[in-house]
């Protein structure tokens, strides 16, 4: 018997909401415990009952809810029963998303995205690759939706004006929840510091009202963004909250870029390009599905 399916019974049973510590009590006492394996194989069963309990209660659908005693005593939660459809543990590539934010991105913000190959990057030995190098980053030409008589003027700007093109960087994750936020959240911040606009992009988004309010925290700190897709239907994906605009790029670091990752060279080539022939080149930006 898997632990959360023990756990789900105990509360589906269970009149209040209960802590760790009591869902393990009525465990030991459960019929069905010694058939447990998750909790015969660890030397301390509360330990894996929090792991479950963490894991299975975050996400877009919980299986279980959480109840803080009160404001002295937050730290010990009291869970509850939410839904007894366990989420099927699927194995899906991170890159399996990116089909689904290059047509949201196009259709919302009027963005062509280009996806960053990072194997790609020539200072394989950095420790920093995995904090510099975006996800996808795109491009909104702002100057092609002016009048033809009005772009040679603002042409003059130079390709880094927000006038002329705005910059963005979208880092992607799977699932963000409470576990992983602050590790994903300042990646972000740091793939995306050199770009006028910087989303966190997700597939699975915990959906908890204090989680969300975290988010908007953060956001107010740093300005990334936060976009939700919706797998069925990308138009529908959803702007968690907006990014803060960046008045002014970061040449020096979309330098740095560009000397260490060969596709980002290129997307900023052809970003001069669509400048100077007042046309973008699709062919060389991700394809929309």
């Amino acid at each position: 018997m898997k632990l959360v399916e023990l756990i789900i019974d105990i509360l589906e049973k269970s009149e209040i909401p209960l802590t760790q510590g009591e869902i393990l009590s009525i465990a030991e006492k459960h019929e069905k415990y010694y058939e447990c394996d998750e909790l015969q194989k660890v030397q301390v069963p509360l330990s894996a009952v929090a792991r479950c309990l963490t894991k299975y209660s975050s996400g877009s659908n919980p299986v279980f809810g959480i109840q803080n005693e009160g404001k002295a005593k937050k730290s010990k939660k009291h869970f509850f029963l939410k839904s007894k459809n366990i989420p099927e543990a699927t194995v899906i590539p991170e890159s399996s998303l990116h089909p689904y934010l290059v047509k949201f991105a196009k259709e919302r913000f009027g963005v062509y995205c280009k996806t960053i190959n990072a194997l790609k990057v020539q200072k394989k030995k950095d420790k920093i690759g995995k904090w510099t190098n975006p996800d996808i980053v795109g491009i909104n030409p702002t100057i092609l939706d002016l009048n033809p008589l009005f772009q040679s003027e603002i042409e003059k700007l130079g390709l880094f004006s927000t006038k002329v093109m705005q910059f963005y960087s979208f880092e992607l994750k799977l699932k963000i929840d409470k576990s992983n936020i602050t590790e994903c959240y300042f990646q972000a911040v740091s793939n995306s510091a050199w770009a006028n606009y910087g989303y966190l992009v997700v597939g699975d988004l915990d959906t908890d009202a204090a989680f969300l309010s975290n988010l908007s925290r953060l956001n107010n700190g740093y300005g990334i963004g936060v976009i939700k897709l919706n797998l069925e239907n990308p138009l529908k994906s959803e702007i968690v909250v907006s990014a803060r605009e960046r008045s002014v790029v970061d040449i020096n670091f979309m330098n740095f870029l560009a000397d260490m990752n060969k596709d980002f060279y290129s997307f900023v080539d052809n970003a001069r390009k669509a400048i100077k022939t007042k046309k973008v080149d699709a062919a060389q930006f991700d394809k929309i599905m």
